[in-house]
């Protein structure tokens, strides 16, 4: 059975990123074995740039919060599926933090630069811009999304709803929802 990690990096309890990773985890349920990360009720520090993780031969971190228990779940699921508002025109602050902290997984005397457990990882990214171009945060969340390679992720899908600045409102969007089914079933191929 797949092991899939859920990231919501959203502080609205009842937002999209909740409610469509409630929606995406019913799908899952029986297919895979999932582990739900809400960044917005954890604690999930600034990387510190200290390099601490370069002495080091496997990924992990000085540092003591919700992330660093975190890694051996990044490290050994075989899908990550982040899902999270866009805050101008970019990741959420939690999320930037989470990311930057996949430098854990890094290792420069590596040719790929990584010394995760394993590199052939999917990631999908799901994300919700209230107002704004689509084009432009679909660009960018591409853009981002491709900085998780250092952690073992190397194949990638994106999708940004558009005008979904309402709480729970991507239930509403047909369109969008079966972006996400398609994503579910992406992930689980």
């Amino acid at each position: 059975m797949k092991k899939v990690l859920i990231v919501t990096a959203s502080k609205r309890r009842k937002g999209n990123s909740y409610t469509l990773a409630k929606r995406i985890g019913e799908q899952l349920d029986g297919k895979a074995e999932v582990t739900t990360f809400h960044i917005g009720e954890k604690d999930v520090r600034a990387c510190l740039a200290c390099d601490a993780c370069k002495r080091q031969h496997t990924p992990n971190c000085i540092q003591r919060d919700d992330f660093t228990a975190l890694i051996p779940e990044i490290d050994s699921c075989d899908a990550m599926l982040i899902l999270s508002p866009v805050h101008w025109d970019h990741f959420p602050a939690q999320l930037k933090a989470f990311l930057d902290r996949t430098y854990s997984f890094m290792d420069f005397t590596q040719p790929d630069f990584s010394m995760a457990g394993r590199k052939d990882k999917k990631l999908a990214g799901y994300f919700f811009a209230g107002f704004g171009p689509v084009d432009v945060y679909t660009n960018m969340v591409e853009a981002n999304v491709k900085s998780f390679a250092t952690a073992g992720f190397t194949d990638y899908k994106v999708h940004v709803a558009g005008d979904a600045n309402v709480p729970g409102s991507v239930m509403e969007k047909p369109e969008d929802l079966k972006a996400a089914d398609e994503i579910v079933e992406w992930l689980l191929a």
